[in-house]
């Protein structure tokens, strides 16, 4: 026989709209107001998701947390054939967010990886003691923290590649931030991101214009835009109306 799966809860931190999963009842959102982004913000929304949970029962249960971008900071890694350890990888990894005018110190925690040999690779890093106080918190209800991703980690991790593309992107829509992650072959080339002051329609084409002007035809995109409703559908139609768009569940990288 058998063993069971543990349980997991799945919950998303976003600046807009925090939401939790669990099995297949319907997600609980919890909505935020436009000022409501900051690290504190989200940690008082993830303690009000807590609340809604059973106060027994949760000791084996996994929590699988999603977080806004905007929490991290992020860095494209560029292959380098010659690091040949974790030390060297990390050292690289704080090179490049030095160049992109970000020095990692030791109030972040970073991971670094690749995820295809001889590819573009990834670093990201989120602030210590926001995190130590969301570990504290997920002792306190009993739960197991897992694992803590940024949403571009996620997709960068755990996305299905579009292997029969020439080139698809993977669009991250957010309520203060569009990221477009372009792949060519089913990897990672480019990640551009768009801040959105006002509009989101205008934000949405000047990041795929970029995009447009920067890479091969697009042939794919695949859209992830949370537990709110996509507003890019139209300027993805407007830059690229040849090619196919799906829509990502806001769970599937959880």
């Amino acid at each position: 026989m058998s063993r069971l799966l543990p349980e997991s809860i799945k919950i998303g931190l976003f600046p807009g709209a925090c939401w939790m999963k669990r099995g297949r009842v319907a997600p609980i959102v919890e909505k935020l107001e436009a000022g409501q982004s900051d690290g504190a913000a989200l940690l008082a929304a993830f303690a009000s998701l807590l609340a809604q949970l059973p106060k027994t029962g949760l000791g084996k249960v996994r929590l699988h947390l999603l977080v806004s971008d905007s929490l991290a900071a992020i860095a494209m890694l560029p292959w380098q054939e010659e690091l040949t350890g974790e030390e060297e990888l990390r050292t690289y990894a704080q090179a490049c967010f030095e160049r992109s005018g970000f020095v990692m110190d030791d109030s972040w925690a970073m991971q670094v990886g690749f995820r295809h040999f001889r590819s573009a690779g990834m670093a990201y890093a989120l602030p210590v003691q926001w995190l130590e106080k969301l570990q504290s918190m997920c002792a306190a209800a009993g739960l197991r923290l897992e694992t803590v991703l940024p949403v571009s980690a996620a997709a960068y991790w755990r996305q299905a590649g579009e292997r029969k593309t020439t080139c698809h992107l993977v669009l991250l829509e957010e309520a203060s931030r569009l990221t477009a992650l372009t792949h060519e072959g089913g990897r990672l080339i480019a990640r551009d991101v768009q801040p959105v002051i006002g509009d989101v329609h205008l934000a949405g084409m000047r990041l795929l214009k970029r995009v447009g002007a920067s890479h091969l035809p697009v042939d794919a995109i695949q859209c992830w835009a949370g537990a709110t409703p996509s507003s890019t559908e139209t300027a993805v139609r407007a830059c690229f109306p040849d090619a196919r768009r799906v829509s990502l569940q806001m769970d599937v990288w959880s």
